[in-house]
């Protein structure tokens, strides 16, 4: 446990020592995985819930996510998968096509694409009027 703590205070320290675009993109690259990985394991045992307690249970668990929180976690959930898309094709442009004096362009051209993709993704999820 204290190697965990010792660790992250090692990630704070090179956090501050690197500030630049490159670290921005590896730090939020890597969160955005673990959130995704979690969501993974968290989406199987939702589906899973239909094998282990019958149907009704599985319909039941489905109602309660039509709650407005889960619309929000569900838009969460696009922007993170956005996010870690646009960033790995940013990585595979940078490391396989040669770009890697061109990653900070890279990287602010895919941040202007990922708030496309949440504008048009809040329009769609929060419009009142666009259904």
């Amino acid at each position: 446990m204290i190697n965990f703590f010792k660790n992250l205070a090692d990630l704070k320290n090179d956090l501050n020592l690197n500030r630049n675009t490159g670290t921005f993109a590896w730090f939020l690259h890597r969160v955005t995985g673990l959130l995704l990985t979690f969501y993974i394991f968290m989406h199987l045992v939702v589906l899973g819930s239909e094998f282990w307690k019958g149907p009704g249970s599985f319909n039941d668990l489905m109602g309660r996510f039509e709650q407005p929180l889960f619309k929000f976690l569900e838009f969460g959930l696009i922007g993170v998968i956005s996010f870690h898309l646009i960033n790995g094709l940013r990585i595979i442009l940078s490391d396989f096509l040669l770009l890697t004096r061109a990653h900070k362009k890279i990287f602010w051209i895919g941040a202007v694409i990922f708030i496309a993709v949440m504008i048009i993704t809040s329009i769609i999820f929060f419009c009142p009027y666009c259904k």
